[in-house]
């Protein structure tokens, strides 16, 4: 039980961390909140959306705009009336990014060789 609450305070924090620094600070680098296979997912989601107004490349990614992409993968829909992002919503998008990044760390550890690769050659192929 103590190595659940743990963990979970430790994910609470960083969720945290990540609305209230998104908010107050947003053009630090993502790569301050985020890993890198994190936000190399979020480009693919703007663009799987057709998200023209985060149309940027990896390096040009601020912690704002991560915030904001995380935000819409949990189901926030980033309208003039809006609030700023809350916690459930971060965390909802957080889940979503943190399977995402584990499935591009897995394809990138095994390369060529890996199914998922093989799935994509024969997509762009047909």
């Amino acid at each position: 039980m103590k190595r659940a609450l743990t963990i979970n305070a430790v994910m609470a924090w960083r969720l945290s961390a990540l609305t209230l620094m998104g908010r107050d600070r947003p053009a630090l680098p993502a790569c301050d909140m985020l890993s890198a296979a994190g936000i190399a997912v979020l480009p693919d989601y703007a663009r799987e959306r057709r998200l023209a107004e985060y149309k940027l490349g990896l390096s040009e990614i601020s912690l704002g705009r991560a915030l904001m992409l995380v935000a819409r993968m949990g189901g926030y829909l980033n309208r003039r009336n809006d609030g700023p992002p809350g916690h459930q919503v971060v965390w909802e998008g957080y889940t979503r990014l943190a399977t995402g990044s584990q499935v591009m760390r897995r394809a990138a550890a095994f390369g060529a060789e890996s199914a998922l690769h093989k799935l994509n050659v024969r997509i762009t192929q047909e």
